[in-house]
């Protein structure tokens, strides 16, 4: 039996102290889990609205024709289609939010009509641009996301609240 040989492994002091680690890392990040888990499926239904919306802008763009992007508050469903007569009836795509998520409203820019973007659907020009629009989703919690929709930029800005033009 050799006497300089060690035994390896860790002490109980050193155990204590990763536990203690471990639960001090666990205190701090569980408030912002539990606030991401909350608010999932409003960051799912802002995506699929984001979604959309691309997708409705390069088939304008790529059809070169108009299109309307139209909302159904009973099923939840978000859709565009071509704004020609001819095509009215038959949408391109759709959507359905996830459960508990709506879209509270509709606001445009230039709200100087009498539309009502909720109602009669949001214009995309046939080269895809759009009147600057926030569409605004939320959850059963009250949360609330804002998708801002610039007419020349292809990004679309998400940000928390109510909509406000100025």
């Amino acid at each position: 039996m050799n006497i300089s040989a060690r035994q390896e492994g860790f002490t109980l002091l050193e155990l204590l102290i990763v536990c203690l680690l471990i639960s001090i890392s666990l205190a701090i990040s569980i408030p912002s889990l539990r606030n991401t888990l909350l608010t999932d499926n409003l960051a799912t239904g802002s995506r699929k609205v984001i979604s959309l919306v691309k997708s409705g802008r390069a088939h304008a763009i790529t059809n070169r024709e108009s299109y309307l992007i139209l909302y159904d508050s009973a099923e939840r469903k978000l859709w565009y289609q071509a704004a020609s007569a001819e095509e009215a009836s038959g949408s391109r795509s759709s959507i359905t939010l996830p459960s508990g998520v709506r879209i509270e409203q509709i606001k445009q820019a230039n709200d100087t009509s009498k539309r009502d973007p909720i109602k009669d659907g949001v214009w995309i020009s046939k080269q895809g641009y759009m009147d600057t629009t926030g569409i605004q989703l939320t959850d059963n919690a009250n949360n609330r996301i804002t998708l801002l929709i610039s007419p020349f930029l292809p990004d679309i800005k998400v940000t928390e609240g109510a909509i406000s033009f100025k």
